[in-house]
């Protein structure tokens, strides 16, 4: 089945390669897709945080979130975007979106480091009808802004989302790391996600909140937080079994990002994803109820564990 739109020579470890790791979206050789009405510099840029290949599901709630860029613009924090979801030029439905921000530190001993300049983040919910071209047409003070988003059929869509039954993973623990060293790349140590695997919790009948992450490669403003985000959130939903997944196994050697040598993890393999972070919100059937792909805030995680809790 084909889930992306890599050369049939190309290997996942090299696709994912292609564009910056640990950014929100993996679009070979750039960082970012934007779209834009103008091409003066003062203009607003709008940029997709959310995969364009075999990952969006027509027929089921999917989420999208995307990024802005100001230029001229003074967006403030709790100013809201309208957002018209159109099939055709065909309007399908409206939506006012809110601003979300994500807080960076560079951890202790890392030093300073670049990240894309997007200043906030939008996310939204929709159900695309059918497969196809779709397009999210963004209102910034009075300026069109264009977002192309393709919506794939169920059965060409591997990455499980809204719906699907969850896979029952070996997923890396503290007694079995399958492969992946280290085991966890956060700064200040291993997390406490690595005691289950995604198997032992199905088998529990918990709801289970999985992240695939890695505090490793940062390049944005918006990859290193989130899986200390989950960590600070995590304990207010004990009902809820968190589980942190490294996107790569090797991911301390050689020259980092760029050397050939560096191999994706099992478990990205086996839900054959092409990008990360990515977090599914798995309910005690086993169902994924959300996924949130590539960039969440603690305000969104706080209300999407709230729908998850039992």
């Amino acid at each position: 089945m084909v889930v992306n739109d890599q050369p049939e020579n190309q290997s996942r470890r090299q696709f994912l390669q292609r564009g910056l790791r640990g950014t929100v979206l993996i679009l070979g050789g750039s960082a970012f897709a934007s779209a834009c009405t103008r091409r003066d510099e003062a203009a607003p840029q709008v940029v997709a945080l959310f995969s364009s290949s075999f990952v969006i599901t027509a027929g089921t709630p999917q989420r999208l979130s995307f990024g802005v860029v100001d230029g001229d613009q003074d967006l403030t924090d709790d100013q809201p975007l309208s957002v018209r979801i159109l099939s055709d030029g065909q309007e399908l439905e409206t939506q006012s979106v809110r601003a979300r921000v994500v807080d960076h530190d560079h951890p202790p001993g890392t030093g300073d480091h670049e990240h894309a300049s997007i200043n906030r983040y939008y996310a939204l919910t929709t159900t695309l009808p059918e497969p196809g071209i779709y397009d999210l047409e963004i209102d910034i003070d009075g300026q069109i802004m264009l977002l192309p988003v393709q919506a794939f059929a169920k059965a060409e869509v591997a990455v499980p989302g809204p719906g699907d039954e969850f896979p029952a993973l070996s997923t890396p623990t503290l007694d079995d790391h399958r492969g992946v060293d280290p085991l966890c790349t956060l700064f200040d140590g291993p997390c406490s996600f690595h005691t289950q695997t995604a198997a032992d919790v199905l088998a529990q009948g918990r709801p289970m909140a999985l992240l695939v992450a890695t505090p490793a490669f940062c390049a944005t403003s918006y990859c290193g937080p989130v899986l200390n985000t989950l960590i600070d959130v995590a304990e207010s939903f004990p009902d809820i079994t968190p589980v942190h997944v490294e996107p790569w196994a090797n991911p301390t050697e050689g020259s980092g990002l760029t050397d050939p040598n560096l191999r994706t993890s099992a478990t990205v393999d086996e839900l054959q994803l092409t990008f990360e972070p990515t977090l599914f919100l798995v309910d005690g059937n086993g169902i994924v109820v959300e996924r949130i792909d590539n960039v969440f805030d603690r305000t969104e995680l706080e209300e999407a564990l709230a729908r998850l809790a039992p």
